[in-house]
């Protein structure tokens, strides 16, 4: 989701995924970590000097109030099927949420993270890549 904010390569497969998820009517979810996270990667970009405090504070305040994202906690429905993905799968517990979530609502992951979109696809696991550029 940072990738709608930044300019990144995967930034306008990111929207153009989007605004057909938003077309097509389907839902939209992911675990309250999704805000940390792309709060870290705003953190790094301003960090790093590509991005001013303003332009981060204005993206993450967006992303905190996205009307069509349905966030759903970290607690005990979601941290345990998370971790036993994390563990039978190799994958970060970060990603594992993702999973367990699309898992249990029938859904897919979309991700421009290679690394998992590839670990995940070899478990078996709903995901789809973003396509860089």
């Amino acid at each position: 989701m940072a990738a709608l904010f930044l300019d990144e390569p995967s930034s306008a497969s990111a929207r153009e995924v989007l605004l057909r998820s938003r077309e097509l009517g389907d839902d939209l979810h992911a675990p309250d970590l999704l805000l940390i996270e792309c709060a870290n990667a705003l953190l790094k970009r301003v960090g790093r000097g590509e991005l001013d405090r303003e332009s981060a504070m204005t993206a993450i305040n967006a992303l905190s109030t996205l009307e069509d994202l349905e966030r759903h906690p970290m607690d005990e429905r979601l941290v345990p099927p998370a971790l036993s993905l994390a563990i039978a799968h190799s994958l970060t517990a970060y990603d594992a949420a993702y999973a367990a979530l699309a898992v249990q609502l029938g859904g897919t992951v979309i991700s421009g993270d290679k690394r998992f979109v590839a670990r995940a696809a070899q478990a078996g696991l709903p995901v789809t890549a973003v396509a860089a550029g």
